[in-house]
């Protein structure tokens, strides 16, 4: 049998699928603007609303793995919640059971990954055509996403079609109830289709290749084998997103358990439902929503506790932002006072790299330009984007602020206690810098973009001024460690006389029509705020290297 599965085909499936999961959740974090992070809270406040608006997405989408990957995307994102994530997961077992009653009444089955080309054709020339609209290109990224998504399930899917068909269910009449579990697992887990073994199964059933009781253990092993697709989403994810696919296994691996010691039950129920015994396809249509059903009652209220568990089984661990006062007690307040120091100069540097980020400038390029090898700066990753640099830059500030308040005023001396009041100042203007500096981020990738050269030709001025200014104050605080040398008040006049021939410049410019009102104001607007927030940095660097 084994070599009827196309291994290859799966494995380039499995790829195919795990990018479109990446670029899914890429594609989420690009749309959650305000009004889309409204959508999301108002179709999925409450438990209840999140169980109905999972059960409504997976019957139109046909997809439940498609509803639970992207519901986990949405998670990583942190546009919903985890309970309300847990409520649409447990949801979407429900809405499978539309494919169900299409396929028993209808014989028609809803094949959603037939989108996936024109959903990879669409957004790929969206993603070239429209790169200079930001929103359009999220949307355009959202459709290339679930075209890969549904490409790669569907790829898996085609690879073990031959292996799945070459399985002849009637050899297998006299095993048990646990065999055809274990035989609805593992089709479900080879084809990531719940819905793809369902119409198999109904098949079978059609045909009387297989009982009724047999095709409904079938069923429940087809509902358990779906948690296979959601741990594939979330290998190498957070910690947040391994609680929402755990919930998820113990939700429908308990629901098997609880359909298949109660099944005779179930049986006999579904029999008085439907007492046609040649009807044995609608009666497997029945049981599917009934034992899904059965399962939201049953963990609905349990939904906290179940979130409490798998936080204490899945704890997010915060990332150590700082550096030098990890492990140092206030018992020593001298220690902890240097410490506090080397922490406000990484706070320093963290700020500046933040800047070289929004302004895209790359620091090997800026180290070339400067002659001077930004040692700090080069030894942090490169793979951080300035809104990850942002929320670490506030929590460095907070983890600063809050070990400093716990010093013990009666033990610091009087020097010590000044000191530590205008480390204090410092950490708190570099914080100020921070959201200046991310505050013309929307400016910096207007012009980044323009088509306008002279445009381009002045921003490539802002950035050789302010990269200048923050690597020659880097550099003093680098040389202060060796020495008591102060930062020559030099180094801010020369900024003035930039801000000012800036200024001058752009007004010859906008005078002349080579560049735009747009285009000017942007650029004013950029190095005022550049410089006002440099004037900050001048300040922060003379009390820690003081």
């Amino acid at each position: 049998m084994l070599q009827h599965l196309n291994i290859w085909k799966f494995l380039a499936g499995l790829g195919i699928f795990m990018f479109g999961m990446f670029l899914l959740e890429e594609a989420v974090k690009q749309l959650s603007g305000r009004s889309f992070k409204r959508f999301i809270k108002k179709t999925t406040t409450g438990k209840i609303r999140s169980v109905f608006s999972g059960i409504f997405a997976t019957a139109v989408l046909q997809s439940s793995s498609a509803v639970s990957l992207m519901t986990l995307a949405f998670v990583g994102a942190d546009v919903m919640s985890m309970q309300n994530a847990i409520g649409v997961i447990i949801g979407t077992n429900v809405g499978t059971t539309f494919t169900g009653w299409i396929v028993a009444t209808l014989g028609f089955k809803l094949n959603i990954e037939a989108f996936s080309l024109p959903l990879i054709g669409v957004g790929g020339l969206g993603l070239i055509f429209l790169n200079s609209f930001p929103r359009y290109l999220g949307f355009s990224k959202l459709s290339v996403a679930l075209g890969f998504l549904f490409m790669g399930l569907d790829f898996m899917k085609i690879s073990v079609e031959e292996f799945a068909n070459s399985i002849d269910i009637a050899d297998f009449p006299h095993y048990g109830n646990w065999f055809y579990v274990i035989l609805g697992f593992l089709l479900t887990a080879l084809m990531q289709s719940s819905s793809a073994t369902l119409a198999i199964i109904l098949t079978a059933v059609n045909a009387n290749v297989i009982f009724f009781s047999e095709a409904a253990a079938m069923v429940i092993g087809a509902n358990v084998g779906t948690t296979v697709t959601i741990l594939l989403g979330v290998i190498g994810g957070v910690q947040i997103k391994k609680q929402v696919a755990f919930s998820h296994v113990i939700f429908n691996i308990g629901t098997g358990i609880i359909a298949f010691i109660i099944l005779p039950f179930f049986l006999k129920l579904i029999e008085w439902l439907e007492p046609d015994s040649n009807n044995d396809v609608v009666r497997i249509a029945i049981f599917h929503t009934l034992f899904n059903v059965m399962g939201v009652l049953i963990f609905l209220p349990f939904i906290n506790i179940m979130v409490m568990w798998l936080e204490r089984m899945f704890p997010v661990k915060s990332d150590e932002v700082t550096i030098f006062i990890n492990n140092v007690s206030h018992d020593l307040p001298e220690a902890a006072l240097k410490a506090l120091k080397e922490e406000t100069k990484h706070l320093f540097y963290e700020t500046i790299r933040l800047g070289m980020m929004v302004l895209r400038i790359d620091s090997k390029e800026m180290s070339a330009s400067h002659h001077l090898v930004p040692i700090e700066l080069l030894a942090k990753k490169e793979k951080s984007n300035p809104e990850e640099q942002l929320k670490q830059i506030n929590q460095l500030q907070k983890e600063i602020t809050l070990y400093a308040t716990h010093f013990k005023q009666e033990e610091v001396e009087t020097e010590d206690a000044a000191r530590l009041h205008q480390l204090i100042h410092a950490c708190m203007m570099m914080s100020l810098v921070a959201k200046t500096i991310w505050s013309v981020r929307e400016n910096t990738e207007e012009l980044y973009i323009s088509s306008n050269q002279k445009a381009r030709e002045y921003y490539d001025l802002i950035k050789q001024n302010h990269s200048g200014f923050w690597f020659k104050i880097e550099a003093a605080i680098i040389e202060s460690n060796n020495s008591q040398t102060g930062i020559s008040d030099e180094l801010i006049k020369n900024l003035e006389k930039q801000y000012e021939t800036f200024i001058t410049h752009v007004a010859n410019a906008l005078e002349q029509g080579q560049i735009k009102e747009k285009h000017a104001s942007s650029l004013l607007q950029i190095n005022g705020l550049l410089t006002q927030s440099n004037r900050q940095v001048y300040n922060a660097a003379q009390i820690i290297i003081s």
